[in-house]
């Protein structure tokens, strides 16, 4: 496999390699995204407006929308009940949002922290459920609205009742400790994108195995302290949710916030304007413009890194455009910067991206990135700078 790579000061290359490693997984678990980062109201907003984008352009879950979107808010209003509980006592950003489709299934999973001392009364809650069948569901979700006892006697809550009769499944889930005070709790609803489906006998073996693969993935984020993580399509119409999303992982003065946004949106840009869908060498498709985008921060430094699929065709005119943007000191990148009207007259090759030379001024550090080759006609470019 060829792997053109130039590195710079400054680069993480853990996280170069973990770009190309998580994009590789969406593609063999069809996951349409994965989302690691904090998770307030107004973000939940933008994902959820992300979801919608996605469901609207999928034909076969037009008639599902609504019990994917209702599964999801109550996944999100989850998080964001038990991270507000322990916000002041571990990270903001520790939280994980993964959508998935397979086998003619929607899967939601999602990992968040928990105190440990409320781990048998919630498992409790999960068995309740899971040991209900449909009718027995609705009278039990009847009699909790009655009696308004929701919880505190091992009873299950509203929304773990709501989701088990939404979807018609099993609510799969698990516990990871941290230490002796904390856990990760996982849970996994699934939801059919045909009534015919509901009989069919489920792969188990495969679901749990990539169950198993979303806490593996979770876990080598926590590890690499990624402040966030986004996988899935990119392109102009979910860019405007994007934008936002990131932007509150983000602390800092105005001026800061000002780099660091513009760092992103052109990051962003980058994405959309050279992500493209890829086939394999036997020209089966696979994907939609997939990208990803990751945040970190390491010894007081912030790493923008970003990475989408790419026609090998292009590699040496993009790579020729970093190579020159890089060469160029501060002064003498804003002095053609401002005279790149005159150069945008000459042949396409020769021409700069703005994208590329907006993030070396406002970072103020060099590019670092790789070319991977994943087949015959394809290849996987990976982009990195910091602050």
């Amino acid at each position: 496999m060829m792997e053109k790579t130039a590195i710079a000061n400054n680069t993480n290359k853990m996280q170069l390699k973990l770009a190309y490693d998580l994009i590789q997984g969406i593609d063999k678990q069809n996951y349409e995204y994965i989302y690691r980062g904090k998770f307030t109201q107004k973000i939940t907003a933008n994902l959820l407006n992300l979801a919608e984008i996605y469901l609207d352009k999928s034909p076969d879950t037009q008639k599902l929308k609504k019990k994917i979107y209702f599964v999801m808010v109550e996944c999100l209003q989850n998080i964001t009940k038990h991270q507000d509980k322990v916000k002041d006592i571990v990270s903001e950003e520790s939280a994980i949002l993964v959508l998935e489709k397979r086998d003619g299934r929607y899967f939601v999973t999602t990992g968040n922290v928990i105190e440990n001392e409320n781990i048998i009364k919630l498992k409790g809650q999960l068995d309740k459920v899971n040991g209900l069948n449909q009718q027995e569901l609705k009278v039990y979700y009847q009699e909790m609205l009655v009696t308004g006892q929701i919880s505190h006697k091992g009873g299950a809550g509203l929304g773990l009742i709501a989701m088990a009769r939404k979807t018609e499944n099993k609510l799969l889930y698990d516990f990871q400790k941290v230490n002796d005070v904390f856990s990760y709790f996982y849970l996994r609803t699934e939801i059919p994108l045909d009534d015919r489906i509901i009989e069919q006998k489920k792969n188990y073996e495969k679901s749990k195995f990539s169950f198993e693969k979303i806490k593996k993935m979770h876990a080598i984020l926590l590890e690499q302290d990624i402040l966030l993580n986004f996988n899935g399509t990119f392109d102009r119409d979910n860019l405007i949710n994007l934008l936002p999303i990131i932007d509150a992982q983000v602390h800092g003065s105005v001026d800061f916030k000002k780099r660091i946004y513009k760092i992103m949106f052109e990051m962003l840009h980058n994405i959309v304007n050279y992500s493209e869908n890829h086939t394999n060498d036997d020209d089966n498709s696979v994907g939609d413009n997939p990208g990803i985008f990751l945040l970190s921060n390491k010894d007081n430094t912030l790493f923008f890194t970003a990475g989408n699929y790419i026609h090998s065709s292009k590699i040496e005119v993009l790579e020729e455009k970093i190579n020159f943007v890089n060469k160029l000191s501060e002064s003498e990148l804003l002095k053609f910067y401002t005279n790149i009207s005159g150069f945008f007259e000459k042949e396409e090759i020769n021409k700069p991206d703005l994208s590329i030379i907006e993030m070396k001024l406002k970072s103020g550090n060099k590019l670092s990135y790789e070319f991977r080759d994943i087949s015959k006609n394809y290849s996987f470019f990976t982009i990195q700078t910091s602050i």
